[in-house]
């Protein structure tokens, strides 16, 4: 009966914690994983690919997916391969996201048009100082004191991901759009967070640390 209750406790423990909580993956994990729709899933190998308008010009749009993330402001992008939408968030209006048309976003003007040119140091210190400003803020009063020692670690601890890096993990998006059967459908990239989600069509979706993306990509392609 104790090898029960103990059994239970561990698993109810598992239930309240989230897939990605404030403080990002759980503890020891570099990756997580959600197991989608089960009909989606058994179908997946029979529901042949279409290509969307995104695949036609995939080079194009990552390399401007990339750009974006390196020299503006923009700290997190989602990118939706069947619906060939890109959604930006950027440090010049942190509470919104923007939806782009994948195909408009490659025209000539549209980023001049849309998105501030910013050195990519100069936003890493933006996100410190953002959440500095919140956690610190007015707003603490209404934290209890563990979650402000929490909140303060993090801060402390936090590190931006390597510009270098950015390449790699955006253009491997490819790699896993192609693959058979199980296909990329969409991803996205948060600097703030460190974190690369990636869906498959078959419904499933992973929660990678940003630095292990490569790694993980690599692991999971031939």
């Amino acid at each position: 009966m104790k090898r029960d209750e103990t059994l239970f406790e561990k698993e109810q423990a598992v239930i309240r914690e989230a897939i990605v909580g404030a403080f990002g993956l759980p503890p020891g994990k570099l990756a997580v994983s959600v197991r989608g729709d089960p009909t989606l899933r058994e179908t997946a190998p029979t529901r042949p690919r279409q290509e969307s308008r995104i695949d036609r010009h995939a080079k194009e749009v990552l390399e401007t997916c990339e750009w974006l993330l390196r020299k503006s402001g923009c700290y997190s992008i989602y990118v939706g391969f069947n619906s060939s939408e890109v959604r930006t968030e950027s440090v010049f209006n942190p509470f919104s996201y923007e939806i782009h048309d994948a195909e408009a976003l490659i025209q000539e003007g549209y980023l001049e048009r849309h998105f501030v040119c910013m050195p990519y140091g100069e936003k890493m210190k933006i996100i410190r100082q953002l959440r500095r400003i919140v956690q610190k803020g007015a707003a603490r009063q209404y934290l209890p004191s563990h979650w402000r020692e929490l909140l303060d670690y993090q801060r402390q601890e936090w590190k931006p991901l390597e510009k270098s890096q950015i390449q790699t993990i955006v253009q491997s998006f490819n790699r896993l759009r192609e693959i058979e059967g199980y296909y990329l459908r969409n991803a996205a990239i948060s600097l703030s967070q460190r974190l690369v989600r990636a869906s498959f069509n078959c419904d499933g979706t992973y929660i990678v640390d940003a630095e292990y993306f490569p790694q993980f990509v690599e692991e999971n392609t031939p």
